[in-house]
């Protein structure tokens, strides 16, 4: 039976430096963001089919998943000319946890 994992983030797990490491690669991968798209499960993520964008989502991934574990991450990726996808899911907890995590990021940026 799976152990149902709360709803929160936790930064705290972060050392200083992947702390670091976390804002700078997110803040390069939204260089390479196409869009962002609502379903029913959660959000996907499009950025540039480039080896570089992938590499930074994977190391992005790993360290989100300490500070967010009740995530599922879900990369799709075919050749260089196609869009990387990035779902992020869960529950319909996580789903909301994600829309307002999005709106305060669109808040912060236009501001």
């Amino acid at each position: 039976m799976k152990k149902e994992i709360p709803v929160a983030c936790c930064p705290t797990v972060f050392t200083k430096e992947e702390r670091i490491d976390y804002k700078d690669t997110w803040r390069e991968l939204e260089k390479s963001r196409l869009g962002v798209a609502e379903f029913e499960s959660g959000f996907e993520y499009q950025f540039s089919g480039n080896s570089d964008t992938l590499r930074l989502l994977y190391d992005w991934i790993s360290l989100e998943r300490k500070c967010c574990p009740f995530l599922t991450f879900t990369v799709s990726a075919s050749h260089e000319n196609e869009p990387i996808l990035l779902q992020l899911t869960g529950n319909a907890e996580t789903k909301a946890f994600l829309r307002n995590e999005l709106n305060d990021k669109i808040q912060m940026i236009t501001a």
